[in-house]
């Protein structure tokens, strides 16, 4: 009986020691599983943020499209506005240059203001200082403009008369 009971002994012994075996395995088995499936994940997230990332950069290229169809649409207008500006100034009468001149320059000045304001936010604080100080050279341009007028207008007949008077004394001599 006691080679019996040392045999039953032996076998479960066996049997333990199988059965620790076979426990690390599926352990190491489950790590293993755990390990891929976490990879599996990681691989998951990483593609669905490369394909939100293309698709954002998708976006991107479309509304960068857009602005350079924008900005390409505004420059032809720019360039057919001044070609209808040359055609008009072309097409003139000269019975006032003066007029021609101060139209010219405002045309000019507008087209400037314009899109230096455009450059400025809506929202910024400096837009109504800005809008002051365009005002302000502008009053000042128009009363230069007004006085340069004048003043050519004034000293004209006595340049003229200086001259004739220059000349005379020219073919005296």
């Amino acid at each position: 009986m006691l080679a019996l009971l040392r045999d039953v002994t032996e076998q479960r012994d066996n049997i333990l020691t199988k059965y620790e075996a076979m426990a690390l395995q599926v352990d190491e088995s489950v790590r293993e599983i755990a390990a891929d499936v976490l990879d599996a994940q990681r691989s998951e997230k990483k593609a669905e943020a490369s394909e939100r990332h293309a698709e954002q950069e998708a976006t991107h290229a479309v509304e960068l499209s857009r602005q350079l169809d924008d900005e390409r649409r505004m420059r032809a207008e720019v360039v057919a506005e001044f070609a209808r500006f040359r055609d008009a100034v072309a097409r003139a009468s000269v019975d006032d240059p003066w007029g021609v001149l101060g139209r010219a320059a405002s045309q000019i000045g507008d087209d400037w203001v314009a899109w230096a304001r455009a450059k400025i936010p809506h929202d910024s604080w400096f837009l109504p200082w800005f809008d002051r100080a365009v005002e302000l050279v502008k009053t000042l341009s128009r009363l230069a403009f007004k006085s340069a007028k004048a003043l050519f207008e004034w000293a004209r007949p006595h340049v003229i008369d200086l001259w004739k008077l220059l000349k005379s004394k020219l073919h005296r001599q």
